[in-house]
């Protein structure tokens, strides 16, 4: 798998307590396990993208991902550190 993201505005704001995070996306990789990954296994049509996301950081840690059926959420319960689906 190829795995694409980038940082969401705010990341310059850090010492004013905003939110920052990251968008990404997964493709399958063209390319074999035995090989480099090369350019054209990540820069491909949005149409390959098999899963895509957020992550946001701040007084709240959420991930939140689809897989092409259905968006879910999931909070950071920072007692048991452990993601919960919401």
């Amino acid at each position: 798998f190829c795995v694409a993201f980038d940082p969401l505005d705010g990341s310059s704001n850090v010492d004013c307590n905003v939110s920052v995070g990251s968008i990404f996306s997964v493709y399958r990789r063209r390319s074999g396990p035995e090989k480099p990954c090369t350019v054209d296994d990540i820069l491909r049509p949005g149409l390959e993208c098999i899963a895509a996301g957020y992550s946001m950081f701040g007084a709240a840690t959420e991930l939140v991902i689809t897989y092409g059926k259905g968006v879910f959420r999931f909070a950071l319960d920072r007692a048991i550190g452990e993601f919960l689906y919401v």
